[in-house]
């Protein structure tokens, strides 16, 4: 009988070690676990403050630049005069803080059309002018503005609820402003061909004033009373390396109601550069996931203050 007792305890001795090594395995697999969360919110944190870092930076940068009167080189009298003046390639490049690096690209709110502000209208012209398609301009116009607007009544050639449910389409209008451009890939009629070819000239921030030093021809296409004549002087001031000092040297002069002289396209236009996009992305190391903070800079025009009027992770 002893035998086979002392064969009982040593397999249960067995059982007991087996059982303590596999709790401590999965307590070790645990802490790893938690140490590896514990080093990405780590790593996260430190990107984050180093893409808040760059914002504040680039911010004190601007403001500088504002202040500081212009010396007698002609290039910078130019740049104190138009203030933000090439600001996407003045202000986009690396930056280190703290020894993080930061992506930092600035972008001309200017040259994109922010589609809560659009009209049918302007996307029926834009569309049809990068298309080269007037019906299918038509339907994304009216399907836009009906995904856009408070009612469920669709346009005629719009859609509304009812034509998404009965397309199958999970995602459905509404009724409110766009949160993204992404937003427009849910658009009944948008294929991901047009979107890719469309997305570019859009944002859902800034003014939605179009710069005409800075501006694509797709974009300048939607102001009211532009012409073929205008488009070809904007863009030989641009292949001359001039600047367009005021929307009049573009525009026909005419009269308003209260009686002060503008170009008949000037609505909707401006010269300078006021709303600036720029996107702050950190990274720690190669495998870590990069933080991306964007921000909306604008500035007064008789003033030195640069004011964040948006910011998002």
């Amino acid at each position: 009988m002893m035998p086979n007792r002392r064969g009982v305890a040593l397999i249960a001795a067995l059982w007991l070690v087996v059982a303590i090594a596999a709790v401590s395995m999965q307590f070790a697999i645990e802490a790893r676990e938690r140490r590896t969360i514990g080093i990405i919110a780590a790593e996260r944190g430190m990107q984050r403050a180093a893409a808040q870092g760059a914002l504040a930076l680039t911010v004190a940068k601007l403001e500088y630049a504002l202040r500081v009167a212009p010396s007698g080189n002609n290039i910078e009298r130019i740049r104190a005069a138009a203030q933000w003046l090439d600001i996407d390639s003045v202000y986009s490049g690396e930056v280190f803080i703290d020894s993080v690096p930061v992506d930092v690209r600035a972008q001309d709110l200017g040259a994109k059309l922010n589609i809560n502000q659009l009209t049918e209208q302007d996307f029926q012209t834009f569309f049809s002018f990068l298309l080269r398609d007037y019906a299918t301009a038509t339907k994304l116009a009216q399907s836009i503005m009906d995904w856009r607007d408070a009612d469920s009544l669709p346009r005629p050639s719009g859609a509304e609820r009812d034509d998404y449910l009965e397309a199958k389409l999970l995602a459905l209008p509404t009724n409110a402003s766009f949160r993204d451009v992404a937003d427009l890939q849910h658009i009944l009629g948008m294929t991901p061909e047009i979107y890719a070819e469309a997305a570019p000239y859009f944002t859902t921030r800034g003014s939605g004033l179009i710069n005409l030093n800075t501006a694509p021809v797709p974009a300048l296409r939607v102001l009211p009373g532009i012409t073929d004549a205008a488009i070809n002087t904007i863009l030989q001031f641009r292949s001359q390396g001039r600047r367009i000092e005021s929307v009049e040297q573009v525009f026909p002069r005419d009269r308003t109601p209260r009686g002060q002289t503008r170009g008949a396209g000037a609505r909707g236009a401006t010269v300078t550069t006021d709303n600036v996009e720029f996107t702050f992305a950190a990274r720690i190391g190669p495998q870590a996931s990069p933080s991306k903070l964007t921000a909306v800079l604008t500035h007064g025009r008789n003033g030195s203050a640069v004011n964040v009027v948006y910011k998002q992770w």
